[in-house]
């Protein structure tokens, strides 16, 4: 990412509880970041991209592919799978995929609160392919979630940085712990805005702050 932990493309985990930064981090990393081809984002219901982005976002197909001229495709998947989050991923992941492996540079598909919309046991297609095929097409993946503890598996053995805010909680603490070489106790005691990240391959760590 920014942080320059990982010069390829990879999966990032980005981690913290409610209000401590950790989505206004991916979203800053994603205007910033002048490299990407285009940007595909998955908006967690109820959060608003919107507002922070100043994108209109995406309800159709044809909304979708309108906008990858502009390298900013948010799609809100309520109009198309109401009702049925898990759907609504499922489709634009395999969908942005497809457009992703074809477009020149890097690529990147944001997935807010993904724990929610993945389960435990099995990844959408298209979420796999990001993931575990699309290094070879430029494509990077950006996972945020408030509970590490219960995101699939495959992600987590898939990330190759991970970038955490301030979490609570015995289980999400045991996760970075254990899963992902974080110090626990500082993770747990992190000020708001403050994160602590780890290259997953090489075990080197870097510090900083939003505010």
């Amino acid at each position: 990412m920014s942080l320059q932990l990982d010069a390829k493309p990879g999966c990032t985990l980005v981690l913290g509880e409610s209000g401590s930064g950790k989505t206004s981090f991916a979203l800053k990393y994603l205007v910033a970041r002048a490299d990407f081809t285009c940007r595909f984002l998955f908006c967690e219901p109820k959060r608003d991209f919107r507002e922070r982005l100043l994108i209109s976002d995406c309800e159709t197909e044809a909304d979708c592919e309108m906008a990858v001229e502009d390298g900013f495709v948010v799609y809100y998947p309520g109009t198309m799978f109401p009702g049925d989050w898990k759907a609504g991923l499922e489709w634009f992941s395999e969908w942005s995929y497809r457009i992703a492996s074809g477009l020149p540079g890097r690529k990147v598909l944001m997935v807010d609160e993904a724990w929610k919309h993945i389960t435990p046991y099995a990844l959408p297609r298209g979420v796999a392919l990001w993931t575990q095929d699309g290094r070879s097409f430029g494509c990077e993946t950006i996972f945020c979630a408030t509970r590490p503890n219960k995101l699939n598996e495959a992600l987590i053995n898939e990330a190759t940085e991970a970038v955490s805010f301030r979490l609570q909680g015995d289980n999400a603490l045991q996760t970075v712990r254990k899963e992902l070489g974080l110090d626990s106790d500082e993770v747990a005691n992190l000020p708001l805005g403050s994160f602590v990240a780890v290259n997953c391959e090489t075990g080197s760590e870097l510090r900083g702050r939003l505010w």
